[in-house]
């Protein structure tokens, strides 16, 4: 059933790991799913709607696009997986690659719903990119946690703007000084009037050497710097000539800035040698909808352009995501080997050896009475990162900030929060404040999927993106 005058169903290709992308699709539209897949896979390489007169036989072999692979679901609906050479990609152009594979097809009439699960990366493309300069590894260096291998904890001052820079650096002391390793702007302050950027910056540089005279910890300030392209740079210049290394961690606001922008952008927060830290607003607008594109793309995007520490969400909080993928985000930021999980709409793939992993961070609507949960699905290598959850505290920003580092301590030490709260009180306010999330939730959950792995998948292909939906409610 060729498109535009030529077949791109190959069923006996086998793609390569080192030189092929392979691209999971969920697709339905007007016409039958092999249709469907031939012109996803026309339009994302060589071909077009009619036969092309300028076609030429190494033009077709070397650079057009495979579906080696359909799941129907119905006549018109189904999971296609599509293989591209490395060939067809411009080299550390990562617009090309989503102008050419995430671009043109979302806007072909004949689809009713267009939603991308996956891209497994070949090696052979991934060795462009260094990755994080400092990674998860870095990060812990930076906070003093090597040997401890404890969690971070961190917070967002709140209210999320309309603090002075006095005010929000004396809120950061508080959340310093109960013993948080970070603290952070959120995605939406930057250089406001009423609370300038190299204002607030010199004050929470204050709030963090008092702190850490106290506290005997090395505290991290996420610094947003996100905006057009020269502001960021002088911020980053700026930053730079202060020697703030130790202390800076220069945030972005990934998906809304762009790959263009922040691939520039992190070249020169390399060169300074400052740890980055990813946040991902934004992404949810595609990420939730009949057309759209997974995180786990950009995810993996970020972790090769070298995000030292990013957002995934959390499993057991307020933002959207089941634990189980949310657990397949967190891999994705930290692990070498992905495998492949056709119910999440992932797929296998491995990372290239110079790729460092990526510190995963745990943020919107935690507490303390959630640690032990969050722990259970992410393990011990994630920054715990609550706003409201500290300073909504009965007892304020402080007693918030010691709750957690409590819940914390209560993890490392293997006892249940409600037992550690009995003889700490901050902890015993935050759980009668906000009650507690039992990790045996999440065991149940993860003992589900490993249990079921085989059922899960058979559901996924037999009733494509609505039966992932069904594998987790």
């Amino acid at each position: 059933m060729a498109y535009g005058g030529y077949s791109y169903f190959d069923p006996k290709y086998s793609p390569d790991s080192e030189h092929d992308f392979t691209v999971l699709f969920w697709a339905k539209g007007s016409m039958p799913i092999e249709k469907i897949a031939e012109a996803i896979a026309a339009e994302s390489s060589v071909g077009s709607w009619t036969k092309l007169r300028t076609m030429n036989d190494f033009v077709w072999n070397h650079y057009r696009a495979r579906v080696f692979k359909i799941s129907k679901v119905g006549k018109n609906s189904g999971l296609i997986w599509i293989a591209y050479p490395l060939e067809h990609f411009d080299v550390k152009n990562i617009i090309q690659f989503q102008a050419s594979v995430l671009g043109n097809i979302f806007g072909l009439k004949e689809l009713e719903e267009l939603y991308i699960f996956d891209v497994a990366f070949p090696r052979g493309y991934q060795h462009q990119f260094s990755g994080p300069l400092h990674g998860l590894e870095g990060i812990r260096k930076l906070a003093g946690t090597t040997k401890t291998r404890r969690p971070h904890v961190g917070t967002i001052v709140k209210p999320k703007v309309g603090l002075t820079p006095k005010e929000w650096a004396r809120v950061a002391y508080e959340a310093f000084a109960g013993g948080l390793d970070l603290v952070k702007d959120d995605e939406n302050l930057v250089d406001q009037d009423f609370c300038k950027w190299k204002n607030r910056l010199h004050e929470v540089m204050h709030s963090i050497e008092k702190a850490g005279d106290e506290t005997g910890q090395n505290h991290l300030y996420s610094s947003n710097i996100s905006d057009r392209y020269s502001r960021m740079l002088d911020r980053v210049d700026y930053l730079n000539s202060h020697g703030l290394q130790k202390h800076v961690i220069v945030m972005l606001d990934t998906y809304v800035l762009g790959m263009s922008a922040l691939q520039d952008i992190l070249e020169k927060t390399k060169k300074y040698k400052f740890a980055t830290h990813g946040h991902r607003a934004g992404f949810a607008g595609p990420n939730r909808a009949d057309f759209g594109i997974s995180f786990q793309i950009y995810e993996k995007f970020y972790r090769l352009l070298g995000i030292d520490q990013l957002h995934i969400g959390t499993g057991v909080g307020k933002m959207e995501g089941s634990p189980v993928m949310i657990k397949r985000l967190h891999e994705i930021a930290n692990a070498h080997e992905l495998e492949e999980k056709i119910y999440l709409g992932a797929l296998e793939m491995e990372y290239h050896k110079t790729i460092k992993p990526t510190l995963a961070i745990a943020s919107g609507g935690l507490d303390a009475g959630k640690i032990d949960a969050l722990v259970a699905l992410q393990g011990k290598d994630v920054n715990i990162q609550a706003g409201a959850g500290v300073h909504g505290h009965p007892g304020g920003t402080r007693k918030g900030a010691i709750s957690l580092r409590q819940a914390v301590d209560a993890v490392m030490k293997g006892i249940p929060s409600p037992q550690y709260a009995k003889t700490h009180p901050e902890l015993k306010q935050a759980l009668n404040q906000w009650s507690y999330f039992q990790p045996s939730k999440i065991e149940k959950i993860l003992e589900y999927e490993k249990k079921n792995a085989k059922a899960l998948r058979t559901l996924a292909l037999k009733k494509g993106r609505k039966g992932m939906k069904l594998a987790f409610e």
